[in-house]
């Protein structure tokens, strides 16, 4: 069933492959009871045996002289499967359709979906021309959704065909984002309006102070009572000035070299569960939420990628911007290579740059740590899943409690040169917008 709003993505077709027939199972063994008492009636002069035993003989006979041709032979079967992700990511509607011979007499179509699940469906020909249904998906990003195996079933289920593989559906499934309503502001704001207070004079913002009327200021700006009071000779006019505003312009920076779920005994390199929610899932989530939420508050917003397979997007704002980032931030995909070198992506003046990863090793806290001596300010998103210890060795836990060790005194140290932290799963349960929150108290520039 396709999801309401969503654009399905383009059908995805198998081959037209010709049934294979072979004998229905349950009929070769009626058939050789079938034999069976037959040949003890014969052999115990029990005539009774030998009717028992004859409608499978018949069965079986017309079996054989229809199989082939008879059950569509090699009328082609089509398989076709349609995806549409949902709007909030967490699933992913399909419809399939399923082109059989009119001659056969059911179609068993069975689904192999995300996680390795397989279910099975045998429905009529006209039925498997219009299967839909809701796909649940646990992960953001690129993956297989669906693929299909389809069998048929011969008229009077005397054959069955061999089971053809059909079409793999595969989709980038867009992260959720979740609302955010009190964000940090960069130390100053250097747009040329927008919806923040910025240092230098203009229209639209806080009170700044009252001067004398000079050429170019408008008069619905006079302050008639500042006039009236101050005015030392006739013509002498005061107004009053505010500040200008202004957009922020934010840098998303996204860790994308690894991806690692709650189990740290899969940390080596095994693939982690089908229903956990893993490091790039949050990477993935917070920063399609922070670039909804700054997008619609007016700012610009910019997408950097260290590693993984996604490609940079400059800093923007608008409707047309946001599609661009989800879709960019959706193909974010780990390199397998969580320990090579990585360049250091440039970010414009005056930028606030939030910076999303584990912080399992030194390159994003050197990064940090280096934009925020640059004069920028830096939040540091740790998305690390809460780890699980309940599968791990006496082995595996010391060296995951070394490893922890390690990335707390990175962490501090980024703190106390200047970057801020947050985590996007805290243990206590603390939401991402209450500590967005902390962080946005008002920031007048200089």
């Amino acid at each position: 069933m396709s999801v309401p709003g969503t654009p399905p993505a383009r059908p995805g077709a198998g081959p037209d492959t010709a049934p294979v027939w072979v004998r229905n199972p349950a009929l070769v063994f009626g058939l050789a009871a079938a034999v069976f008492l037959a040949g003890l009636g014969l052999v115990a002069g029990r005539p009774e045996l030998a009717v028992v035993a004859l409608p499978a003989l018949v069965t079986a006979g017309f079996g054989a002289r229809g199989r082939g041709s008879g059950h569509g032979g090699g009328a082609p079967v089509r398989t076709t499967t349609e995806l549409a992700p949902s709007d909030s990511g967490r699933g992913v509607g399909y419809r399939t359709e399923v082109t059989a011979p009119h001659s056969a007499e059911a179609v068993a179509v069975e689904f192999r979906i995300a996680g390795d699940r397989r279910h099975v469906v045998v429905v009529d020909p006209r039925t498997a021309a219009r299967l839909s249904g809701t796909v649940p998906v646990a992960h953001s990003g690129p993956q297989e959704v669906l693929r299909t195996h389809v069998s048929l079933l011969g008229p009077g289920g005397t054959a069955l065909s061999v089971p053809a593989a059909g079409p793999v559906a595969s989709a980038v499934v867009p992260p959720p984002h979740l609302p955010m309503q009190h964000l940090p502001m960069p130390h100053r704001v250097t747009g040329i309006t927008g919806a923040h207070d910025s240092a230098r004079p203009g229209d639209g913002g806080e009170f700044r102070d009252v001067a004398a009327f000079t050429p170019g200021d408008r008069l619905r700006r006079i302050d008639w009572r500042r006039t009236a009071r101050r005015a030392e000779r006739p013509g002498d006019l005061y107004v009053r000035r505010s500040f200008a505003t202004a957009d922020a312009l934010v840098v998303l920076v996204v860790d994308g070299r690894d991806d690692l779920g709650p189990d740290v005994t899969r940390w080596g390199g095994a693939r982690h569960g089908a229903h956990e929610t893993t490091s790039l899932d949050l990477a993935r989530e917070a920063a399609l939420s922070l670039a909804t939420a700054y997008v619609g508050a007016g700012d610009r917003v910019g997408f950097r990628a260290l590693g993984g397979a996604a490609r940079s997007v400059e800093p923007g704002g608008g409707t047309r911007h946001l599609e661009r980032l989800r879709s960019t931030i959706a193909s974010v995909t780990p390199t397998g290579d969580a320990d090579g070198p990585v360049r250091m992506p440039l970010v414009p003046a005056a930028s606030l740059v939030v910076v999303l990863s584990t912080f399992l090793d030194d390159q994003p806290g050197t990064m940090a740590t280096t934009w925020a001596a640059t004069g920028h300010r830096v939040v540091a998103v740790d998305v690390l899943p809460t780890p699980d210890l309940r599968r791990a060795t006496r082995h595996e836990r010391l060296a995951f409690r070394l490893l922890a060790l390690e990335r707390e005194d990175r962490l501090a140290e980024m703190t106390a040169t200047g970057v801020e932290r947050i985590s996007w799963q805290r243990d206590d349960g603390t939401s991402p917008a209450v500590q967005l929150r902390l962080l946005s108290r008002p920031r007048r520039a200089g």
